[in-house]
């Protein structure tokens, strides 16, 4: 390239100067076809991520829902648990003071059967 350039010279500056201009347009050519290429690049690339962002909403939200039911029924559970069955210290609180009743009671019906006889 460089050889052909010093050969135009000889020939003067003008056959130069209309190779140069000749090349630089070909090169200003092909960048703004590689602009445009790029560009429908970069678009197609856009769309198919906006279609994977929305499929993966689509299930995150599905999963989320599925996700959501599932602690509503274990919520139901719990509370279930909780209402049907006693804590075991509420048990042993309640029933305490009836073992004391019944021992007092035992004794009274002893007392009026020694009584009796």
């Amino acid at each position: 390239m460089e050889q052909m350039f010093t050969m135009l010279l000889q020939y003067g500056t003008t056959p130069a100067l209309v190779v140069l201009s000749f090349v630089v347009g070909l090169l200003v050519k092909k960048i703004d076809e590689n602009s445009k290429k790029d560009e429908e690049r970069a678009k197609r690339i856009m769309d198919t991520l906006g279609e994977r962002i929305d499929g993966v909403e689509s299930r995150f939200e599905e999963r989320f829902a599925v996700h959501a039911r599932k602690i509503d029924e274990l919520n139901n559970r719990v509370a279930c648990v909780e209402r049907d069955y006693l804590p075991r210290e509420d048990h042993y609180k309640d029933t305490a003071g009836w073992r004391a009743e019944l021992n007092r009671i035992f004794d009274v019906i002893v007392r009026q059967l020694e009584r009796q006889k």
